[in-house]
């Protein structure tokens, strides 16, 4: 594993290389035949301020990143210039195209809070009573470079977003690979309209951000987390959004770059009150709150543990369908409304957009097994029925379990498990 991870961090860095150094610098990545998702950039020549309450929430973040990094080894100042940098690079850009962070500054906004999230798990490493599985890394590093390090992979993560858009002005297209955005704005003096590729592929920004991290690290930055601690960087930031992440790493960064998604969910979800995701969620949570769907009970149709809620279906399904026919809404195809859940990304997905988890739940005779989708608590559930509910625990079936039983199950047979997802 660790030579495959150190090929591949070489093959990343002869691409960035190339691309620095040639000659002419130009961007190599195909243009889209049919760019979507069409919006105003910035004001002529430089980032039009964002709202108060935006800006406030910036400042907010930044001092709070600030105020965990310590003076010692410079890391305090170091920070705030990686963190000024990251402003130069994204500039206003959203984080998505009508998802989460979709707004002006959503990029920057997610990446800080990411950044943010990694550097309180790091604090949790070095309490007296943190349980051995928390420590990511060996005892021995230096706890100054391992907490840096753990910025610069939240900070960093999203990076390859930049090359799933297409961003013109002027009759010149913008090539995150030879300029920051600043720079490119700067440049033309027009107002950019800002197009996403059509073609992306959910999670494939991943593999790209590695060639956009040198805008941000300088020579000291290297020098100080370690010539030899940069491949762990690059493995993290490429394994983000992978299917089996490679490294304990990248295995936080996904954790809680899921949780910074999770969390922006209602407020994305507001901005859109007719989509099919948000009509389907409404209902879910009116049925909740009318008790005609049961949480956390025996044969309940959704549980609660913690952060996380599972909705079990296509049982569940069916009830939101009766309910919303009662306002002559139709919800499509369960296939096709689990393909816009996983593209919400308001419901957990792998790499695929397969969002139907396997999950077990405790029953009168033992064990249960269900299909479910995994919501964040706080999306369906609300807020007032909360401190009622009992306390309940369900865990999620390991995929390569699912995967090892559906090779068992290959006949006409289904598993024996109490709920299909399909149906």
């Amino acid at each position: 594993m660790v030579k495959a991870a150190a090929a591949l961090m070489r093959k990343i860095w002869r691409q960035i290389y190339r691309q620095i150094f040639r000659k002419n610098r130009t961007l190599t990545l195909p243009v889209p035949a049919h760019p979507r998702g069409q919006q105003s950039g910035a004001v002529l020549g430089t980032f039009e301020p964002p709202p108060e309450s935006q800006r406030v929430l910036l400042d907010e973040l930044t001092e709070n990143i600030l105020s965990r990094l310590p003076e010692e080894m410079d890391c305090r100042a170091r920070g705030r210039r990686v963190m000024a940098k990251l402003r130069d690079l994204v500039g206003d850009l959203p984080a998505s195209a009508d998802h989460h962070h979709s707004s002006r500054f959503g990029l920057l906004q997610h990446s800080l809070e990411v950044a943010l999230k990694m550097l309180e798990e790091f604090e949790k490493t070095l309490l007296p009573e943190a349980p051995p599985d928390v420590a990511l890394f060996n005892t021995e590093a230096d706890p100054l470079q391992t907490q840096y390090l753990y910025f610069l992979a939240g900070l960093g993560h999203d990076l390859g977003k930049l090359l799933d858009m297409d961003v013109w002005a002027g009759g010149e297209r913008w090539s995150p690979l030879n300029q920051t955005y600043a720079e490119f704005l700067r440049q033309v003096k027009v107002e950019p309209v800002l197009e996403w590729n059509e073609k992306r592929v959910h999670g494939g920004h991943a593999q790209f951000s590695p060639w956009l991290l040198h805008y941000l690290l300088g020579p000291a930055d290297i020098r100080f987390i370690g010539l030899e601690r940069l491949p762990e960087l690059m493995a993290a930031l490429v394994g983000t959004h992978a299917a089996n992440q490679p490294t304990p790493l990248a295995r936080l960064v996904s954790t809680l770059d899921q949780q910074s998604v999770e969390q922006a969910a209602p407020d994305w979800m507001l901005k859109r009150p007719d989509s099919k995701v948000n009509q389907f969620i409404r209902a879910l949570r009116d049925l909740i709150s009318g008790g005609r769907l049961r949480v956390n009970s025996p044969g309940a149709p959704v549980y609660v543990t913690g952060y996380k809620a599972a909705v079990v279906v296509p049982r569940s399904l069916s009830a939101a369908r009766g309910y919303l026919k009662e306002d002559k809404i139709t919800l499509p195809s369960n296939h096709h409304l689990y393909d816009l859940l996983a593209q919400a990304e308001v419901v957990e997905a792998d790499e695929n957009g397969q969002c139907v988890k396997r999950i077990r739940v405790p029953g009168k005779r033992g064990p249960v097994e269900l299909y479910a989708l995994l919501f964040a608590t706080n999306t369906i559930i609300p807020q007032a029925i909360l401190p009622m509910l009992p306390t309940f625990t369900f865990e999620v079936v390991p995929e390569e379990l699912t995967q090892a039983g559906a090779l068992v199950h290959t006949g006409d047979e289904p598993p024996a498990i109490a709920g299909q997802p399909l149906g």
